[in-house]
């Protein structure tokens, strides 16, 4: 294989051809002894070929700094790389591009083409701090990395192209193959590398732009595309919709969990398995390109969001408890910019418990979690069990004595009744016993009276009767008054 080794220049864009690679370099005409230049080489390939960075000509007044020409591609592959180098003493810095064949073993060179970049002193025009008694002047280079825009062809970017926001999503449909990036500079003389046509995978695609600015500053822009899957498996999550990453993201998965295959509605899956907890996570995407580990349990095809916090020594799950302890009452909050539930007594505000599982050994169990200082401590479980004992115990005790209450209750009200009864039965006897006696007392006198007096008729006897009857009726309501 030809393999073709070069050493940087360019007054401007000049194209040089090397056997497997049509060339183009731009850098500055000339820089002041000291300073930093940067010389970037783009062009394609002509055939397959390794293209690197090599030695500097004869006589070069400069030494090599940062960055990197390592190429390895095929027929027509593109490539831009920039390189930076620091100036030597004045006079010209003499580049030379090399093409090697080393299909012997042995590294034959032959000078294919020459770059000259002019070095001038400093001028001593200006005074600075500098000692013994003159200053130098430099040419500043400048360090603006910055885009101004990033499009994609018929792709619509979330969030809105910032400068200084450096990540971006996007989602496409699964029939979209390649996708073109464009960006534009804010300062001409920086240069991007990874615009142009870009073939996609399904799934999770990361795609960076890396900027360089005139003085060798570095910024990388990301953009994660999402490209949807032919047949997508499609789980809706409190009313958000997501798609189950079937294929392998460069994602990596958590500590712990190693790679495998499940099926999903008739469908094979890429997951990753903790066998310690028999715990299986699966990539999903959200309508605006998200992605996130999620738990999934076969059994009932649920997903709930894996989240894993804790320190480099304690690797935690927060998950739900089977019920809420005593005393306590459940809240949402936020973790490492995670929401998971907790659990919280009224009145105590830094102090929240979590229940969750230790990744390490595989225990449950709660953990008080301290939102102040952001540390987690493994809470007594037994404390908790004794304190539900107890609770318990002293509601069985209360429900006693308040049932205690209500019978005695229950007992005095039926005395009361009872003596009520009693007081009316003894007035009842009294008022039938005063009745009996008037009765008597009437008695005798119409016994005397019928002894002195002449036999009444029957319609006399009956008047007397009806008298009688009238004024024993008057003095019992007397009496009873």
């Amino acid at each position: 294989m030809k393999k073709i080794k070069y050493l940087l220049f360019a007054l401007l864009l000049i194209p040089i051809s090397v056997n497997a690679a049509t060339i183009n370099c731009s850098a500055p005409g000339s820089v002041v002894s000291g300073d930093t230049f940067n010389v970037t080489f783009s062009g394609s390939l002509s055939s397959p070929a390794s293209i690197w960075f090599g030695k500097i000509g004869n006589g070069g007044n400069a030494t090599y700094v940062s960055g990197g020409l390592s190429i390895d591609g095929e027929e027509g592959a593109s490539f831009s790389r920039t390189v930076t180098f620091k100036a030597g003493d004045p006079g010209s810095a003499n580049f030379y591009i090399y093409d090697m064949d080393a299909s012997d073993g042995n590294e034959t060179y032959t000078d294919s083409g020459s770059c000259t970049v002019t070095i001038v002193a400093a001028s001593s025009s200006n005074s600075s701090s500098g000692g013994g008694g003159g200053g130098y002047t430099y040419v500043e280079r400048s360090s603006n990395n910055n885009l101004s825009s990033i499009t994609i062809d018929g792709v619509t970017l979330t969030p809105e192209f910032n400068k200084d926001n450096l990540e971006y999503k996007a989602v496409v449909e699964g029939k979209v193959e390649k996708i073109n990036i464009n960006a534009e500079l804010e300062d001409g003389s920086a240069y991007v590398d990874g615009l142009g046509e870009r073939d996609l995978i399904e799934g999770v695609n990361r795609i960076e732009l890396k900027v360089t600015a005139e003085n060798g500053d570095e910024k990388v822009y990301v953009i994660e595309i999402t490209r949807k899957e032919k047949d997508p498996i499609e789980v809706i999550i409190n009313k958000k919709k997501y798609t189950v990453l079937k294929k392998e993201s460069e994602k990596e998965p958590p500590k712990g969990f190693d790679k495998t295959n499940i099926v999903i509605d008739k469908q094979d899956v890429v997951a990753y398995k903790n066998k310690k907890l028999n715990y299986t996570l699966v990539l999903l995407v959200d309508e605006e390109g998200n992605s996130d580990f999620y738990i999934y349990n076969s059994k009932n095809s649920t997903y709930i969001k894996y989240n894993e916090i804790g320190s480099k020594d304690l690797r935690l799950i927060i998950t739900k408890a089977e019920s809420v302890p005593t005393n306590y009452r459940r809240t949402k909050i936020k973790i490492n910019n995670e929401e998971v539930e907790a659990y919280y007594v009224k009145g105590v505000k830094d102090f929240k418990l979590v229940y969750a599982i230790n990744i390490n050994n595989g225990e449950e169990s709660f953990y008080q979690y301290d939102s102040k200082e952001n540390t987690f401590q493994r809470y007594n479980n037994k404390l908790l069990s004794s304190v539900d004992d107890f609770t318990k115990k002293l509601e069985v005790g209360i429900v006693a004595a308040v049932a205690l209450v209500l019978i005695l209750i229950i007992i005095i009200i039926s005395m009361a009744s009872s003596k009520s009864k009693m007081k009316k039965v003894l007035k009842n006897k009294k008022e039938n016993e005063a009745i009996q006696k008037i009765a008597k007392k009437e008695e005798v006198k119409e016994e005397s009276s019928t002894e002195e007096e002449k036999k009444p008729s029957r319609k006399e006897l009956r008047m007397q009767k009806k008298e009688e009857k009238k004024r024993l009726k008057q003095e019992q309501d007397d009496f009873l008054k």
